[in-house]
C-alpha cells in the first residue's frame, strides 16, 4: 500500500529573505505524493491561530527557520517531531529527544579556508562569545590548528563587554571572527565594534553580509539550498521512523563568501572582487 501522505508544518518570517528562501526551498522539494506542506509566516498578525491549527494535528511534523520560529512550535505545538535551523544559540532547543537541528554556521574549516586565501598572513585570531558555546570554540581552534592559525578566545555577557574585550585582543590579533550571537552583539556594538576594526586594520570575519558595508573583511554565511537540502533529509528519516543514529545537530556542506573589496585590498588580497563565491565539503 502507498504510504500516508504526513504533514509538514513549516514555521518562518518572510520578512527575514533568507529564511523565506529556505521555506520555500523545502516546500517544493518535498514530493506531494508524500507531504502536505503548510506553511506559516509568523510576520503576519495570526501566529497564535495559524500554531494552533498546527497543533491539532498530531502526525505532523514542525519545521522551524530562526528563533523565534523555533520558540514558537516548542511554546505552542507540544511533542510534535521539530527540526530546526537558521538558531545560533539552540542548545535548550535540544531537551527532549523528537527534536532535531542543522547547525547554523556553514563549515569552519570552509570559513578558516577561504579566510586564509584573502589574508595569507593570517596568524592569529581573536573569537568572543557568549557562556554555553566552548563547542564552538573547541572547533574553531582545531581547525584552526590544522590551518597553522591561533585563536584567542574569550567569553562575554553583554553586547558593551563584547565591545570592551574586542578592543583589548585587537593589537594583538591579525583578524576577528565573529559569529551570529545576539545574546552578546547589538546593531550599535557591532557599527561600533567594526569601526574601530577598519581604523586598526583588523579583519573581521562575518556572519552576516550586510555587515560589509559596515567596515567587514570578508562575510561567511550559509547557502539557503543546503540548508533546506539538510532540513529535507532529517524530514525523510522522521517520517520513515529511521531517526535512529540521526544526530542531534547536522552540519552544514557549503559556505558563500563575499568581500568587502576596499578592506580586501589594504590587506593585499589578489583579487578583490565584490562577486560571491561558494566552497562545497567534498562529497
Amino acid at each position: 500500500p502507498r504510504p500516508a501522505v504526513r504533514d509538514v508544518r513549516v514555521l518562518f518570517e518572510s520578512d527575514t529573505p533568507e529564511y523565506a528562501e529556505v521555506a520555500n526551498r523545502l516546500a517544493t522539494s518535498l514530493p506531494s505524493t508524500r507531504y502536505h506542506v503548510a506553511m506559516t509566516d509568523l510576520a503576519g498578525e495570526s501566529e497564535a491561530a495559524k500554531l494552533a491549527a498546527a497543533a491539532k494535528h498530531e502526525r505532523a511534523i514542525v519545521v522551524t527557520i530562526g528563533r523565534k520560529a523555533a520558540d514558537a512550535a516548542r511554546r505552542e505545538l507540544g511533542d510534535a517531531p521539530m527540526v530546526f535551523c537558521q538558531v545560533f544559540n539552540y542548545e535548550d532547543l535540544l531537551g527532549r529527544g523528537t527534536v532535531w537541528g542543522v547547525e547554523p554556521l556553514p563549515p569552519l574549516r570552509l570559513q578558516l579556508k577561504a579566510w586564509r586565501t584573502v589574508d595569507p598572513l593570517l596568524k592569529r585570531v581573536g573569537l568572543i562569545v557568549s557562556k554555553g558555546h566552548a563547542d564552538v570554540v573547541a572547533a574553531a581552534k582545531a581547525e584552526a590548528l590544522r590551518a597553522g592559525v591561533e585563536i584567542d578566545a574569550e567569553t562575554s555577557a553583554s553586547d558593551r563587554e563584547t565591545l570592551y574585550l574586542f578592543k583589548r585582543l585587537a593589537p594583538d590579533v591579525d583578524g576577528f571572527w565573529l559569529f551570529p550571537d545576539n545574546r552578546i552583539l547589538s546593531r550599535d556594538v557591532l557599527r561600533e565594534l567594526l569601526s574601530y576594526a577598519e581604523a586598526h586594520d583588523v579583519g573581521v570575519l562575518v556572519s552576516n553580509k550586510s555587515l560589509l558595508s559596515w567596515g567587514a573583511l570578508l562575510s561567511a554565511t550559509s547557502r539557503p539550498a543546503d540548508v533546506a537540502a539538510h532540513v529535507h533529509d532529517i524530514v525523510e528519516r522522521i517520517a520513515a521512523g529511521s531517526t535512529r543514529g540521526l544526530p542531534a545537530m547536522t552540519p552544514l556542506s557549503a559556505v558563500e563568501l563575499q568581500l568587502n573589496p576596499i578592506v580586501a585590498a589594504r590587506f593585499g588580497a589578489d583579487d578583490t572582487s565584490p562577486k560571491p563565491w561558494v566552497l562545497h565539503e567534498p562529497r
